[in-house]
């Protein structure tokens, strides 16, 4: 069990879409398949676990040590059911899932990827099953789908890290980003491969304080642009940037790990996504596929990816790392997933646009 401990800071407002939700971005860009190794069959821990065969194939944007200790205790648990995943940042994942949907079929079983606009385009393509969780109940419900068509795995939100070692007084907020003394020495994560970052650019291009002008004045202040979250983590964390845009999650576990980085909530709010699962339309490994689905939403996996990765969990049963703030004491700022999932490839554009990706 990886041990912590850190203090968080600034305000806890945040904006949600699940409502508004979505995963933890990842912070390696770079793509590959995983075959989780097969345990032997005498060291599972329920009987009834042996009798369950087939396979899972898994798309998602969550990171590969997170995944891995994902693939070890569902192998361990189902040690006759095959798992494998292939992870990249979420826009790349559905690119992948639209282009096999046109030629020889989508080859997952179950998609886990970051934002809410995302599942609801899947959900509207008719690339989505329904499954009904037995524990929807223990969930908080913003981050239920009410068609049941996907559920949130964990909760992440984005604020503000900064290097230590650089900045002498936490900043507050956002502004710190439009400063003219910070030019150059600020990052985020593109739109454009973070569905995170995606998610972020509605919301914030919808709020009256923030909105395309706080987008603009980023990129006059020479604002970098960089994949995904981890590549923020970085740039902070070896001091080529002082200030970063990243989630809490992300920021957390590079703390744990002794970065000189802290994280801020902002005081303008932040958006918060939670990394929605869902089945696949048409898979032909339903029954180990739902498996699955209920393994990633137990009370004993969320627990564990809380206490490990920081990652909130949006049951009511489950605790969250010592010093982060549990759902109900968060104010979340609802988004209406719909609405942006209807915008997002213009917004996408017009980032794409101005800062001329």
């Amino acid at each position: 069990m990886k041990k912590h401990m850190l203090v968080m800071m600034g305000t806890a407002v945040m904006a949600v879409g699940m409502t508004g939700c979505g995963g933890a971005q990842t912070a390696d860009p770079a793509k590959e398949t995983q075959t989780a190794v097969q345990t032997d069959g005498e060291s599972q821990t329920e009987e009834e676990n042996s009798e369950v065969t087939g396979s899972v194939m898994l798309y998602t944007s969550s990171s590969d040590d997170y995944m891995t200790d994902i693939a070890s205790m569902f192998q361990e648990k189902y040690p006759n059911i095959s798992f494998e995943y292939y992870r990249s940042g979420t826009e790349e994942v559905v690119s992948k899932i639209l282009t096999e949907e046109k030629s020889s079929g989508i080859q997952c079983d179950v998609v886990m990827l970051a934002d809410t606009p995302t599942f609801e385009m899947l959900k509207e393509n008719g690339l989505l099953m329904a499954y009904d969780y037995p524990e929807a109940d223990q969930m908080y419900e913003d981050f239920v789908d009410p068609e049941h068509m996907y559920y949130g795995t964990a909760v992440a939100s984005t604020g503000i890290i900064y290097n230590t070692n650089m900045v002498q007084e936490a900043p507050q907020s956002f502004s710190v980003f439009t400063d003219p003394g910070n030019k150059g020495n600020c990052v985020m994560p593109s739109p454009l491969y973070s569905g995170t970052a995606a998610y972020n650019l509605g919301v914030y291009t919808g709020m009256e304080n923030l909105g395309w002008e706080f987008y603009q004045a980023m990129k006059d202040n020479d604002m970098q642009v960089v994949n995904g979250n981890g590549g923020v983590i970085d740039a902070v964390a070896n001091g080529e940037k002082a200030y970063g845009m990243v989630l809490d999650t992300d920021a957390n576990v590079a703390i744990n790990n002794g970065s000189p980085i802290a994280f801020v909530y902002p005081e303008e709010g932040c958006s918060s996504i939670c990394d929605p699962i869902a089945l696949v339309n048409g898979t032909e490994n339903q029954e180990a596929a739902e498996i699955f689905m209920e393994f990633m939403l137990s009370k004993e996996v969320r627990e564990f990816a809380a206490q490990n990765y920081f990652k909130t969990a949006p049951r009511k049963d489950v605790e969250p790392a010592e010093g982060v703030l549990s759902i109900g004491e968060r104010t979340i700022l609802k988004a209406d997933p719909k609405k942006l999932y209807a915008s997002k490839e213009d917004d996408k554009a017009k980032f794409d646009q101005m800062f001329n990706q």
